[in-house]
């Protein structure tokens, strides 16, 4: 009895971690002249529980996770709530403790971009905005400008700088990230 209870169990687990499914859109189209294809995703899933996918959005063949985080061309990252557990509050805390594994826990490097992750998860903590399940957040960095943050298509703001979006696509595309089989997921060349 305690074997089929075992193995019911561990079914169950492993179909939650494939049940994560997620529909992202092939490209996201910055405007009239610009887009940008859909690579990959990866499912964050502790604990065999889906919370969140990531999708990573980038034109060419590099695979190197640490050049991904620190190229200076149009990029996004979309991440898919795939839960209604998520919470903003949740996903800001999150947030905060990837900033720091985002950049292999530099302080002295995320002293000088501070002001700018509070600036940044102030925005999504006042946007009033819920990430439900299949609600989507996109991270959309084009060089020269910044990081546009979109609550499904509602632009919610922008914050200037490279160094910025190293950090904040570091959370997941860092070495040292807190999901490497999320970051090595969303970096493969999707075959079509």
């Amino acid at each position: 009895m305690r074997k089929i209870f075992s193995l019911i169990i561990v079914f169950c687990l492993t179909f939650s971690l494939f049940a994560a499914k997620v529909n992202y859109d092939p490209e996201i189209k910055v405007d009239e002249n610009l887009t940008i294809p859909l690579r990959n995703y990866g499912v964050f899933a502790p604990a065999s529980f889906s919370i969140y996918a990531i999708g990573l959005y980038i034109d060419g063949n590099e695979t190197d996770n640490m050049k991904l985080k620190d190229a200076d061309q149009p990029m996004a990252i979309r991440l898919v709530s795939l839960s209604n557990l998520l919470g903003m509050n949740k996903l800001i805390s999150e947030l905060r403790r990837g900033f720091s594994y985002g950049m292999s826990h530099d302080k002295e490097f995320l002293k000088t971009i501070q002001t700018r992750i509070d600036y940044f998860l102030g925005m999504l903590k006042n946007s009033g905005k819920k990430p439900k399940k299949n609600k989507h957040i996109t991270f959309l960095y084009l060089p020269g400008n910044g990081t546009k943050v979109y609550f499904e298509d509602e632009f919610l703001g922008e914050i200037k700088g490279h160094d910025f979006k190293r950090a904040l696509f570091g959370i997941w595309l860092n070495s040292n990230c807190a999901d490497p089989k999320l970051r090595d997921e969303a970096i493969k060349i999707m075959k079509k």
